[in-house]
């Protein structure tokens, strides 16, 4: 069998090598169809266009085109006015908004603060983002005219402004949503925001179509339309990179990017990122609830040799839950376990499963989490556990999680905002299971009481302290197997122009222009 699997293996490097070389690794430098419209070549479809109804990066980096919040980041990482113009914050608990005048949603009804109460109040119940705005008292929510808004938090939350960033703290047309009902978010005629894009048509899993907001009250965007063509296969999201029928590619394979660099027709980006990609437990099965099963896996993997193999110089190994670009992150004082596979199997005896035992690894369809489960498929063997591997569509995936189907799965968290509490909170804090990013469906009181200490404290060196032990508990516990701390890539045309990258892995294009070029 062993023997086999390397022929198999073998046979599929070669046949890649010879793809490549007949692919001649040069870009034509001719640009396919409409001159005025951006192609961005996408990895998944969007799982929602309600941006309370989902908290994925697919869906977020269309969601950002058609949406805005109070405020956003800039490329500095500060906080700069967008829907507000301003906030006062009256205490450490009290904030009023001042609401920018004279904008327009999307279908001409203007933003008044009856529309950021709904929309706040809203996003405070959604299951999948009100892990960042549980802080807010919902009741607290008020408008005190039609451009003032003001809210109370539960208690003292340093990171509230950071939070109503995200795409989950947008602004919606209260009217539009209450008429569209719970079918809001899912199809083209379903969708209203105020960005600097609309929606103009959504074909699922094939493309997604936005025209430029007429109307916006800001610089309008720079292109009359974007499309998202929805390739999930790597190879031929390059391959419409080269040929001229896309301007920009996300979710570049690492064995990419030499060639990219060495095309003088497109320009490869990577940016660090807030994530660290996993070996996820689901903690509510048996035998996934003992902490002895979780940690003999971990001693059964070798984390610091699959990671170069698999990720080809991207990146590097993870030794820790959050990554070193989040504030209080311990990565830099953390190494990676080394293998050890006599220590596995006394681990496993002591658990009970001195033979080991059947199960299953579930992942969707991007290639390297598909390799880094073949690859610890193959060295879970040498401790008796031997696994099926589940490779999924993206939503489908996401449904898995979600309703705690999974085993053990494959799968990346990227922080929702600068603070270190969307990292930890959502993926290890009891309330957040499931939908709101707990996908390990941990329930432990003392996980609890750090993550809770950790986010209502304002002093700087006491919250660092709390986020040490919350994250030595999670290794203590191997709640997760860190993996790889990943660095983003994209890749454009040479003739693209203000395209910027950003460490969440979604983009905004409204400053993004593609120069006149030769199209055919």
């Amino acid at each position: 069998m062993k023997k086999l699997f390397s022929i198999v293996l073998s046979l599929l490097m070669v046949m890649t090598l010879l793809a490549g070389c007949g692919n001649g690794n040069k870009s034509s430098g001719t640009r396919k169809g409409d001159a005025d419209t951006l192609y961005v070549a996408n990895d998944a479809d969007a799982i929602s266009l309600d941006p309370m109804g989902t908290n994925d990066n697919s869906s977020s980096k269309v969601l950002v085109q058609i949406y805005e919040g109070l405020f956003e980041l800039n490329d500095k990482a500060e906080e700069v006015p967008l829907l507000a113009e301003r906030y006062d914050k009256i205490s450490d608990t009290e904030y009023v908004f001042h609401l920018r005048k004279g904008v327009k949603f999307h279908n001409g009804e203007e933003m008044k603060a009856s529309d950021v109460v709904f929309s706040l109040k809203r996003a405070c119940e959604a299951p999948n983002v009100k892990h960042l705005f549980n802080t807010i008292d919902e009741d607290s929510i008020k408008a005190d005219d039609d451009y003032t808004v003001r809210f109370n938090l539960k208690f003292a939350y340093p990171g509230i402004i950071a939070s109503l960033m995200h795409p989950g703290g947008s602004i919606l047309c209260q009217k539009f949503v209450e008429a569209a009902g719970d079918s809001y978010g899912t199809s083209t005629d379903k969708v209203c925001g105020t960005g600097p894009f609309k929606l103009d048509e959504w074909s699922k899993a094939n493309a997604i179509k936005l025209s430029r907001n007429e109307d916006y009250y800001g610089e309008k965007a720079k292109m009359a339309k974007v499309e998202y063509k929805i390739i999930p296969e790597p190879t031929n999201r390059l391959v419409e990179l080269q040929t001229g029928g896309a301007d920009i590619v996300y979710e570049l394979q690492p064995m990419d990017v030499e060639k990219i660099e060495k095309d003088e027709n497109l320009v490869m980006l990577k940016s660090d990122d807030y994530g660290t990609t996993y070996l996820g437990f689901n903690t509510q099965k048996a035998p996934f609830d003992n902490p002895k099963v979780r940690q003999a896996i971990a001693y059964a993997i070798d984390i610091p040799d699959l990671i170069p193999k698999v990720w080809l110089g991207l990146g590097k190994a993870a030794s820790n839950s959050m990554p070193p670009t989040l504030v209080y992150s311990i990565g830099g004082e953390t190494k990676p376990k080394e293998r050890d596979v006599e220590k596995a199997k006394a681990l496993l005896a002591e658990a009970g499963y001195p033979n080991g035992f059947d199960t299953s690894i579930s992942t969707n369809e991007r290639k390297q989490r598909v390799d880094m489960a073949t690859i610890i498929k193959e060295q879970l063997k040498d401790v008796g556990i031997n696994v099926t591997i589940n490779v999924m569509e993206w939503s489908a995936f996401n449904d898995v999680l979600k309703n705690a189907k999974q085993d053990m799965f494959e799968i990346a968290w990227i922080s929702d905002t600068p603070d270190p509490d969307t990292f930890l909170f959502p993926c290890f804090h009891s309330s957040a299971k499931g939908e709101g990013g707990n996908y390990c469906w941990l329930e432990d009181p003392q996980m609890d009481k750090l993550l809770d200490d950790a986010r209502q404290e304002l002093d700087q060196t006491k919250r660092a302290e709390i986020y040490k032990k919350a994250q030595e508990y999670i290794l203590d516990n191997q709640i997760w197997i860190p993996e790889y701390w990943s660095e983003l890539t994209a890749a454009t045309s040479k003739n693209v122009e203000g395209f910027e990258m950003n460490h969440f892995g979604f983009y905004k294009l409204s400053k993004v222009s593609v120069k006149a070029a030769e199209n055919k």
